[in-house]
């Protein structure tokens, strides 16, 4: 990933001062995916289990001692880079063979830029769901000492229920690429390693690339889209530091201490539309894009977002991107206006196909 485009900030400054923002972002993110991945963030209980990591061992992992070089501020290798992960079909990281040892594959779904899901079945007719995907790492990660194809193994165990087995690929910012299987097993960890080995070693072999339509928002780094003059104007008005925050690879959030900005680039099976009860309103952000905003500053987490269709995918289907700033109840700031001014300063500037 390219460095972080923000003022250099201590690392215990930014656990201590953007955690209830970072907190809240994450809520937002998890209200604005359907996949299963976002139901389990943030997770109850986030552990490495010391035997699960022994046996990964079998799968590719090892007890080689010391960090992967280079993964403080760049990837572990340029297979990890954020233009080779954009142009990756993280669908062609999903061993089929692998799930068909476990039972009856179902058709591979796109659920989003850097994730991929198969909602199957196990060989009992019991579901097995699996999904792949690009993320934000969670720091505990770093400190573990197994290794899955040469990356840090984290494991994160929800008894019974689903298993969270992640390759960090990257320790500021941190990024790993996660398999995540919901399945009522013992061993539900176990298809997890099997399958992020596989995955691992396609990212490394270069066997999953594409090229992305010109224009796709699959390409564009939401890091780097908005112009920093922008997004300092809309969230720094009380001199303090901002804090850049990439959350996987389609999500970048930025915040100060009293308010915050997000945007995330998405895929949709469906485009976005207004339905009965819809509180949305329609918004000009000019070069004939329309947008829709929803006012939510009366909510406990006063916050505004915008969104629009980036890129029609034809059958329905869409390219999306969403705008939402937010801040705390007595933090007071048009927060519709600033949302606004920002997503009409993106629409110029996001490339067209």
């Amino acid at each position: 990933m390219p460095p972080r485009r923000t003022r250099t900030v201590a690392t215990v400054q930014f656990v201590h001062r953007s955690a209830a923002v970072l907190c809240a972002l994450l809520l937002v993110v998890a209200g604005c995916s359907g996949t299963d991945l976002a139901k389990h963030s943030p997770y109850p209980r986030e552990t490495l289990d010391a035997g699960a990591a022994n046996s990964a061992d079998e799968n590719g992992g090892s007890t080689d001692e010391g960090a992967p070089p280079g993964s403080v501020g760049t990837p572990v290798s340029a297979e990890f880079s954020g233009e080779k992960l954009r142009a990756t079909d993280v669908c062609k990281l999903v061993d089929e063979t692998v799930l068909r040892k476990h039972g009856t594959p179902a058709e591979l779904t796109g659920n989003n830029f850097g994730e991929c899901s198969n909602y199957m079945k196990d060989k009992a007719g019991k579901s097995l769901s699996v999904t792949l995907a690009f993320r934000s790492s969670s720091a505990l990660y770093a400190k573990s000492d197994k290794r899955i194809e040469g990356l840090k193994l984290g494991e994160n165990v929800l008894e019974g229920q689903a298993c969270f087995v992640s390759g960090v690929f990257q320790d500021e910012p941190p990024m790993d690429l996660t398999a995540q299987i919901s399945y009522k097993s013992e061993n539900n960890c176990e298809i997890g390693r099997e399958l992020l080995t596989a995955a691992i070693k396609r990212v490394k072999a270069g066997s999953a690339l594409r090229t992305n339509p010109k224009g796709s928002l699959a390409s564009v780094d939401p890091c780097r889209a908005p112009d920093p003059a922008v997004v300092e104007a809309a969230i720094n008005a009380s001199g303090s530091n901002v804090l850049e925050i990439p959350l996987g690879l389609p999500t970048c959030s930025w915040s100060s201490r009293e308010r915050s900005l997000m945007l995330a680039f998405q895929q949709v099976a469906v485009s976005p539309r207004k339905l009965p009860g819809d509180k949305t309103v329609d918004v000009d952000l000019g070069g004939g894009v329309t947008g829709r905003k929803l006012d939510e500053t009366g909510s406990a987490f006063p916050s505004c977002k915008v969104e629009w269709t980036h890129r029609d995918l034809g059958a329905g289907g869409a390219e999306v991107a969403r705008l939402t700033t937010s801040g705390a109840k007595d933090v007071q700031f048009d927060r519709c206006e600033t949302v606004a001014t920002v997503a009409k300063a993106l629409v110029a500037k996001l490339p067209r196909g």
